[in-house]
């Protein structure tokens, strides 16, 4: 089986972290930044006949990531799988613990053991999969200018029963800790001296980058 293409979408809508510019995609993957609002807005309108509600700053977009596959559908049309990812997070030898070999066995993986998780999960390419939110009553959710969370909870509920193969796991490190104690030596990322696939920061933005 040949390398499987992947690539993160993140539209990020706001002033950029100031750790930008440390921020690294994990080997082997392609990532997306769009930061234009108005563009946004109107590839909502062409694809899903709504008015995107968010506004500069504003996180409403975590609420459109199941929908990011059909989105930019001509931009990653190249690509088995899509993603979707955050900027505060910082990333290892991710491969390790999502090599091809089992991404390849599912329709959606997801860095999280109870739900789609929107700072890490890849999506397989396919109209069914980039078109499963259809299935539900996905206008409510996304016309709300409200951020609902409705992803974690009704869309993934929605996955599970939808007959399409799926795997919640969860090698994120411990994003509750108290005290962080992150280092990257020679491409691994290690919490607490533990190997670690990826770290989720968004408790400690306040301390910058955490490596």
């Amino acid at each position: 089986m040949a390398d499987l293409k992947r690539v993160l979408i993140c539209p990020f809508f706001g002033p950029l972290p100031p750790w930008f510019n440390k921020f690294e995609i994990p080997k082997n993957y392609h990532i997306i930044i769009d930061t234009d609002l108005n563009d946004f807005k109107l590839r909502v309108k062409q694809k899903l006949g709504i008015e995107y509600p968010g506004v500069w700053g504003s996180g409403k977009i975590h609420d459109y990531r199941c929908t990011l596959g059909l989105l930019y559908q001509e931009e990653i049309k190249s690509y088995d799988y899509w993603g979707t990812v955050d900027l505060d997070m910082c990333f290892g030898e991710v491969d390790k613990w999502f090599p091809d070999e089992m991404i390849n066995q599912y329709d959606v993986v997801s860095n999280h053991d109870t739900y789609v998780s929107g700072p890490f999960s890849l999506y397989k390419n396919t109209q069914e999969v980039n078109e499963l939110f259809f299935k539900v009553d996905w206008k409510k959710y996304l016309i709300n200018p409200e951020s609902n969370a409705w992803v974690e909870n009704e869309f993934s509920r929605l996955l599970e029963q939808s007959g399409l193969k799926f795997k919640y796991m969860s090698e994120q490190g411990n994003p509750w800790c108290k005290n962080l104690n992150l280092k990257k030596e020679n491409e691994i990322l290690y919490q607490d001296g533990i190997p670690i696939a990826m770290f989720h920061f968004r408790h400690f933005k306040h301390l910058g980058w955490p490596l």
